[in-house]
């Protein structure tokens, strides 16, 4: 389909990355007449192996103080949601078991919301391979394990390594939860939501490609999100929104070459490999969440998944893949 998105009015352009990624923050005053003053702060930071931008309009007197409170949550969001350090997602990796009434909120949404888009995605999303994200070292220090790390990997990764039991959760021995796939998604969410209930008039958060933006029609704020062209310096598509979510999964974002073949930091749990011939993943949504973890699995299962997905979880979607020859096609969908 090609029709126009809900509240969104996309252009195909080839320019500049529109969404400023500042490295300090920047103030731009908004005066209406007989309105209070409303600035613009923005910032950017390092958070969840990556970097953040937050950006506000908010009263002169409590943007400075929004946007800081931002980055206080984003960092403790980052501690809890980590699979290493002494985090609440770590102590359950460690432990092999939790329970479920004693599980903070942020952490049975996110298991809860996973379990879910497993199903939806034919557990191509899958928030139980952490063992299989280890031997391949992605982010940090990726290398090309051998067959026997990634089958032992395999062995032990995987939804069927978890199990309920009346109010606790289980982990198969060496089962690691990785929730890496749909956490920057999430923390973009809650501190899109922090900003918004802290009295921001409009508010965009973006952290590693996952955004999530909004605001007061009195904002006036129109945002300008940039879909990058997976295989240039430029982008394909510029998309104007009011409100909403954006994620973008592509196989560019980490990544190494070996004996000319690209191995990329998606990885099929089917396989226990990269996935290939899938170069990016863009979803609209209105949480960017679901958006996060459904440009991740799409990026392994491709244009037949992406046919398949509920028009209740998105807006639009958009798959750019590649064969073998190196020739570029976009697919497109949009829910009616």
């Amino acid at each position: 389909m090609t029709s126009s998105s809900r509240g969104i009015r996309p252009r195909t352009v080839v320019l500049l990355l529109m969404l400023s990624l500042l490295a300090a923050v920047a103030v731009r005053p908004m005066i209406r007449p007989g309105s209070p003053v409303l600035v613009e702060v923005r910032r950017r930071t390092p958070v969840l192996g990556t970097y953040a931008t937050y950006i506000v309009v908010a009263d002169s007197g409590s943007a400075g103080r929004i946007l800081a409170s931002m980055d206080s949550l984003a960092r403790i969001l980052d501690d809890e949601l980590g699979i290493y350090g002494t985090g609440e997602l770590s102590r359950i990796n460690s432990a092999g078991r939790a329970h479920i009434s004693d599980l903070s909120a942020d952490m049975e949404y996110l298991l809860e919301t996973s379990l879910l888009l497993s199903e939806v995605t034919d557990s191509l999303f899958d928030p139980a391979i952490g063992a299989l994200v280890s031997v391949w070292g992605f982010p940090r220090q990726p290398v090309l394990p051998d067959s026997a790390e990634i089958d032992s990997a395999l062995a032990v990764s995987g939804l069927a390594h978890l199990r309920i039991e009346g109010d606790t959760l289980f982990l198969d021995e060496g089962t690691l939860l990785d929730l890496g796939a749909v956490a920057k998604g999430y923390v973009s969410d809650r501190i899109y939501s922090h900003a918004r209930r802290s009295g921001a008039a409009a508010a965009l958060v973006e952290i590693g490609g996952e955004i999530r933006c909004g605001g007061d029609p009195s904002a006036g704020r129109t945002w300008r999100l940039a879909v990058r062209d997976p295989r240039g310096e430029g982008t394909l598509e510029i998309m104007e929104m009011d409100s909403g979510a954006m994620a973008t999964s592509g196989d560019y974002e980490s990544f190494f070459i070996k004996d000319g073949r690209r191995y990329c930091h998606i990885l099929d749990p089917r396989t226990g490999y990269p996935e290939t011939g899938t170069a990016s993943v863009t979803v609209v949504s209105h949480s960017a969440s679901i958006a996060d973890a459904l440009a991740t699995a799409i990026s392994v299962g491709g244009v037949t998944l992406a046919g398949t997905v509920p028009d209740s979880l998105f807006t639009l979607m958009i798959v750019i893949t590649e064969d073998e020859t190196g020739a570029i096609e976009q697919w497109r969908r949009e829910a009616r």
